[in-house]
């Protein structure tokens, strides 16, 4: 008969080629993480052991049983949104509770670091880290960090004989060796490290995460 000797359309076979092709493809991409690099979700993060120094900033009760400790950017946008939402949170329910105690390393640039422990000498810590937050996006220079001092009513003087003197800038850079040795410990891929990074008496979490995923790993520990 006519229709036993009809040859395939070959436009059609290519079409299911191609077909074949991506749905491969989107399977490989699924299953490994996009361009085949896993997806934080299915990597295996490992706890570690963390220390806290008489040098790292505390908020809250030395006794809590549980820390958490932060690496975070002042100009990094992922860690204000943390800090006006999840943060305020832990602060209230947790912090204030004497549960938990927040340690708080800044990341570079290490200028903004070396600023908030200039304000600290002067018993200032918070009314500054708060005001550097939100108006980091006026930081164009280190004599900013100065202007931002006299907005807040610190003493100039003795906030930009520190600053000049650079004597924290040791402190800020052992934070960030002791961040990146922190990450590599918890086997956190490199496409994945940087702020906000938080290890929750060791256990990592990476990125900004909802309130809930904080109260989650706490409630677990406590």
């Amino acid at each position: 008969m006519e229709g036993k000797n009809k040859k395939p359309n070959p436009y059609i076979i290519v079409i299911v080629i191609l077909i074949l092709v991506i749905i491969a493809f989107a399977y490989n991409q699924w299953k490994h993480g996009l361009f085949g690099k896993k997806s934080i979700g299915e990597t295996k993060l490992s706890n570690i052991k963390t220390e806290i120094s008489k040098d790292d900033i505390q908020i809250g009760n030395d006794k809590a049983p549980i820390s958490i400790i932060e690496y975070y950017s002042y100009l990094c946008s992922f860690c204000k949104q943390f800090e006006d939402d999840a943060k305020q949170k832990i602060l209230d329910n947790y912090v204030t509770k004497g549960k938990v105690k927040l340690i708080l390393r800044p990341f570079p640039p290490y200028e903004t670091g070396e600023a908030v422990l200039c304000a600290k000498e002067q018993d200032k810590f918070l009314e500054y880290h708060n005001y550097l937050f939100e108006n980091s996006d006026k930081v164009q220079k280190t004599d900013d960090l100065k202007v931002f001092a006299k907005n807040i009513d610190l003493n100039e003087s003795s906030f930009n004989q520190c600053m000049d003197s650079h004597k924290y800038k040791t402190r800020v850079e052992e934070w960030y060796k002791q961040g990146t040795s922190d990450m590599e410990k918890a086997k956190i891929p490199e496409d994945q490290r940087g702020t906000p990074m938080f290890f929750i008496n060791g256990e990592p979490l990476v990125g900004n995460q909802s309130y809930d995923k904080f109260v989650e790993i706490i409630e677990k520990k406590l």
